[in-house]
């Protein structure tokens, strides 16, 4: 079994190296020889002999009886070639053969539309050839690489005035060369390493046998450049998710070639008024789109550039590494690596990378990685990972801003601005401020304020400000907020640790300024209540249930819910003005709607006995309403205030005065 696994191995590792071990082309072999006056036939087979080649051609092609003489040293099959040939014969490589055929010559007054420049990089210090070096002209944007032997061939217009060969390799100077010859020849081009590109000797150091003491010394260190093309990955630069993303996009559009052309032409922006493509890197542009900066583009499924600066239409996709300036127009998305000024408009979505000042619309979403000056318009939703120092948001579903947020946001859904909010938020359902929030939120369900609002919280639900309001808080159920300064809570449900003004609903709550009174008393009705008061002493809500106790078995008992209010006559002497509505419960709870009703209006003087002990009398009108009994429930004294009768509803009606004592636990 192990025998087995070993020849596994071995077969595998053997496939690997007869794999790697690729021949080199017939036409880039080194070869070194000397001819004089021989036949071309006799020539070839001597070149053939010294780069183990074989060579195919037809009699016509060539005049095998014609002499020549050639020396090379150290040169590659082309080299000597072109020397043997100077450009009236082409060569192909097929296998191990060269086949040789007549080249195409212009008649005498037909000058032709394109000629051909090919022939090796170099490195200008070794003599090495460069592969996978670009060579590209800046008005045609015709390119060609180095192949892996430093070869190239380009083709170029003849009627350009100026032909300027532009040369571009990682870790090497650029090099610009002048063409002034229009017909096909062979051009070498060498180029000189980048300083940073050379790599340091270490200095050889004499050993010697060192006796003295050694002292721990501070020495600084020189300072070494960190190139992106080192082996060693502890000191690479971290990437972002978006230079992560964008370069998965990068990779999804561009070839081989166009890959190796941006990596050279870093330094290097062309410019083109036109760009017509049908994919990325399928058009005018060619295989330097990813360099070039054009005026207009029109993509018919989608296209890729450096830059635009006027107007981009794509029926697909429009993608564009660098600055926008202008409008976008996509049948489903719009990508800016950079900058975007003007007008984006897609049926899906659209993104850009850093600031947009103009119009985002897209039928899906529009997503920034920095701020937003304009308006954002999407089907669905907005995200902007800067802020919105001056825009509006608006969106079917939501709208998120990392940053502050100066402008208005609207959305279907949900509003979030992740930092401070000085707008104004209106959406469907919820809005977010996770700090500040100045302005107005909006909201169908429930508007949030981390820290301080100021302005308006208007909601079907509920409104939140987490560090104190200065404003107005509406909500259908419930308000909080650490502190009220200004405006009021109106609400079902109003909670807050201090308020200034008074708020307003079924039940206030504030916690270190606010009225609560916790009482027990009687009256000439209800031998014992307990009232429960809460709110401002401006005005507060009551809940208060009581009972006569005459029936241990079947005692009768009133609920009752009220307003009040109370004025600080100083020195522990207050004054308050209640008004309850009580509803009692028919004895034994027996029918519940067969209750009558009990409407009080009493006036009570407090005193302190201790800040958290008070007693309170005081008298009362009252006003009884039933459909079943008729006397009055009164059973202490009796001071009617209107002649008892029906109504035109059969109630019985009665009214008179009555008293009120208490003792009650004060919350101040």
């Amino acid at each position: 079994m192990y025998i087995h696994r070993y020849v596994l191995v071995f077969l595998g590792w053997l496939l690997v190296v007869v794999c790697s071990a690729k021949p080199t082309p017939p036409l880039e072999r080194t070869i070194t020889l000397s001819i004089s006056n021989e036949r071309l036939d006799r020539a070839l087979n001597i070149i053939g002999r010294e780069g183990q080649l074989n060579f195919s051609y037809s009699p016509s092609v060539i005049n095998e009886g014609s002499l020549v003489s050639l020396r090379v040293s150290n040169s590659t099959v082309r080299d000597a070639l072109n020397q043997l040939f100077r450009g009236s014969v082409t060569y192909k490589a097929r296998g191990n053969y060269i086949i040789l055929i007549r080249a195409e010559l212009p008649e005498v007054d037909d000058r032709p539309k394109n000629f051909y420049l090919d022939g090796y990089i170099l490195d200008q210090a070794t003599g090495q050839k460069i592969g996978q070096a670009s060579v590209f002209e800046k008005t045609t944007l015709a390119s060609a690489i180095s192949n892996p032997y430093g070869y190239y061939r380009i083709k170029l217009p003849t009627e350009l005035p100026t032909l300027q060969l532009q040369v571009r390799k990682q870790n090497y100077v650029g090099e610009t060369v002048r063409v002034t010859s229009r017909q096909s020849h062979t051009l070498n081009i060498r180029l000189e390493p980048s300083p940073l590109s050379r790599t340091v000797q270490p200095l050889t150091i004499r050993q010697s046998v060192d006796t003295t003491r050694r002292i721990a010394v501070a020495v600084q260190q020189p300072i070494q450049p960190i190139l992106l093309a080192s082996a060693d990955t502890s000191q690479t630069p971290k990437i972002s998710a978006w230079q992560r993303g964008k370069q998965r996009l990068t990779d999804w559009f561009m070839s081989t070639k166009s890959e190796i052309h941006e990596a050279n032409l870093v330094g290097d922006t062309l410019y083109r008024d036109v760009q017509i493509s049908f994919l990325p890197f399928v058009g005018t542009n060619g295989k330097l789109s990813a360099r070039v900066i054009n005026r207009t583009s029109f993509n018919i499924l989608g296209g890729y550039s450096l830059g635009n600066t006027g107007v981009e239409v794509g029926g697909f996709l429009n993608g564009v590494r660098g600055e926008v300036t202008g409008v976008q127009v996509a049948g489903f998305g719009n990508v800016v690596g950079e900058r975007m000024d003007g007008v984006q408009v897609a049926g899906f979505g659209n993104a850009v990378r850093t600031t947009v000042h103009g119009v985002q619309v897209a039928g899906f979403g529009n997503a920034i990685g920095d701020d937003m000056h304009g308006v954002q318009v999407a089907g669905f939703g907005n995200v902007t990972l800067g802020g919105l120092p001056d825009g509006v948001q608006v969106a079917g579903f939501g709208n998120v801003t990392a940053r502050n947020v100066r402008g208005v946001q609207v959305a279907g859904f949900a509003n979030i601005g992740a930092r401070e909010v000085d707008a104004v938020q209106v959406a469907g359902f919820f809005n977010l401020a996770a700090q500040r929030q100045r302005g107005a939120q909006i909201a169908g369900f429930g508007n949030v304020a981390a820290a301080e609002a100021t302005g308006l919280q208007l909601s079907g639900f509920f409104n939140v400000a987490g560090k104190g309001i200065q404003g107005w808080q509406i909500a259908g159920f419930f308000n909080s907020a650490k502190s009220v300064t200004s405006g009021t809570q109106i609400g079902l449900f109003n909670v807050s640790g201090s308020s200034r003004n008074v708020p307003i609903g079924l039940l206030s709550w504030v916690q270190k300024n606010g009225y609560r009174r916790l009482e027990v008393s009687t009256d000439e009705v209800n031998r014992a209540n307990l009232t429960f008061k809460t709110g401002k002493a401006a005005f507060y809500n009551i809940f208060t249930a009581g009972s006569n106790l005459e029936d241990a078995d079947r005692p009768s008992w009133s609920f009752g819910y009220g307003l009040g209010s109370a004025i600080n006559l100083q020195r522990g002497w207050m004054l308050n003005f209640d008004l309850t509505g009580n509803y009692r419960l028919p004895t034994g709870w027996a029918f519940f709607d067969e209750g009558s009703q009990l409407y009080r209006l009493s006036m009570g003087i407090e005193k302190k006995l201790t800040p958290g002990l008070a007693l309170a009398v005081g008298p009362t009108a009252n006003w009884f309403v039933s459909q079943n009994e008729t006397t009055k429930p009164g059973r202490v004294i009796d001071v009617p205030l209107f002649t008892d009768r029906f109504d035109t509803f059969g109630n019985y009606n009665a009214g008179w005065v009555g008293f009120h004592a208490a003792l009650r636990i004060c919350s101040r």
